[in-house]
């Protein structure tokens, strides 16, 4: 069998296009004044498709990382990596910010801070955000984790099955039941069908980049499942989205998470799919700036809302420009500049800081900084 690279470069720019979307919906948020790009159809909120992207992308890394980890069933090891690579920068972030809304004389609640210190709802009789409200999207991160951690318990080669199964499963009982439990509703989220597509993916992109026959036939499906994705996400700006870009509604409404898991979650499928599969088969070449913007995506996703964009707004005004269409543009390169220079001095210190001190070893997959 032909060997998969661990280096798939398109990844690193979809995780660029996921965090530059969802910094471009949450850009029309801090304007005083709707920019007129915010009339265009459903445009205003339709960043939010990244997030899709995003969990998408987890799937499929999975699918890529874990093979190590199914032959030693070292479920240990996996969950470590993992904890490294959110937790110590998500702390650190969300409690000085804390601590400065403090000293402003505007305290997180007990709540607030529970949701981010244990990530599941636990004690919500409603929705909750954590004190960084992105942060949301990261309980059901940890949580899809924690099954592929009990999975390699006792992992063998049809783990991806039995996760694809368990995560569709969860879904379709969280869809009939709709409960009330915050915890349950949690539990039982039709987003996770979002990371099920993904590890559907990552199983087809591994089958079909060891397959040599027909190679034609693979390259007009990869070109067809690209255009697809793209032209069917781009769409759902002029068609709409049954409300699904706002997370109060699909955490606390299964029955609308899973519209959102179909309308935004099957075309980033698609898309990703396409894209993987045209990279390894017409051997694309993706830019440094993208690859390297997918590694800051993670220190993007966390600080673009509570830092970078309000930084732009007052450097904006600072120069006395009014323009809100013009600031949109000019905000995401604040946010760009600034989350790589974050990366690069910041993240990867902190990365390889804790790894060192938990005694763990570096994974080899450039894929792992998920």
């Amino acid at each position: 069998m032909k060997n998969i690279s661990y280096k798939i470069e398109s990844i690193q720019l979809l995780r660029a296009v996921a965090v530059l979307l969802v910094v471009y919906a949450h850009a029309f948020d801090i304007v005083d004044k709707k920019p007129l790009q915010a009339g265009f159809y459903y445009l205003e909120n339709w960043g939010a498709i990244g997030l899709d992207l995003f969990f998408v992308i987890s799937g499929f890394i999975m699918t890529i990382v874990t093979p190590r980890y199914i032959i030693s069933h070292d479920w240990k090891d996996f969950t470590v990596k993992r904890i490294i690579r959110i937790i110590p920068l998500y702390w650190i972030l969300s409690f000085s910010f804390s601590a400065l809304l403090f000293l402003k004389g505007t305290p997180n609640t007990i709540s607030e801070i529970l949701k981010t210190v244990l990530f599941f709802p636990f004690f919500d009789t409603e929705f909750t955000a954590p004190i960084v409200h992105v942060g949301w999207s990261l309980s059901l991160e940890i949580y899809f984790y924690l099954l592929i951690s009990l999975f390699l318990v006792k992992a063998s080669s049809r783990i991806y099955t039995y996760l694809i199964i368990t995560l569709v499963g969860l879904s379709i009982i969280g869809v009939v039941v709709n409960p009330e439990n915050a915890l349950i509703k949690f539990l039982t989220s039709p987003l996770l069908i979002e990371f099920a597509l993904g590890i559907l993916a990552g199983v087809l992109y591994k089958k079909i980049s060891s397959t040599e026959p027909q190679k034609l036939k693979w390259k007009a499906m990869a070109v067809a499942l690209t255009l697809l994705g793209a032209v069917w996400m781009l769409a759902t700006i002029i068609t709409g989205y049954f409300e699904v870009s706002e997370a109060r509604l699909v955490l606390v409404d299964n029955q609308l998470a899973f519209i959102r898991s179909l309308v935004w979650g099957v075309p980033c499928f698609a898309l990703l799919l396409g894209l993987v599969l045209s990279e390894s088969l017409f051997k694309l070449k993706v830019p440094r700036f993208f690859i390297l913007m997918g590694d800051a995506s993670f220190s993007c996703y966390l600080l673009h809302r509570i830092f970078f964009l309000p930084l732009s707004k007052k450097i904006y005004s600072f120069f006395n420009l009014e323009n809100t269409d013009v600031f949109i543009p000019f905000s995401l390169g604040i946010v760009i500049v600034g989350s790589i220079f974050f990366y690069l001095y910041f993240e990867k210190r902190l990365i390889t800081f804790s790894t060192q001190l938990l005694n763990n070893k570096p994974e080899k997959s450039s894929l792992a900084t998920t």
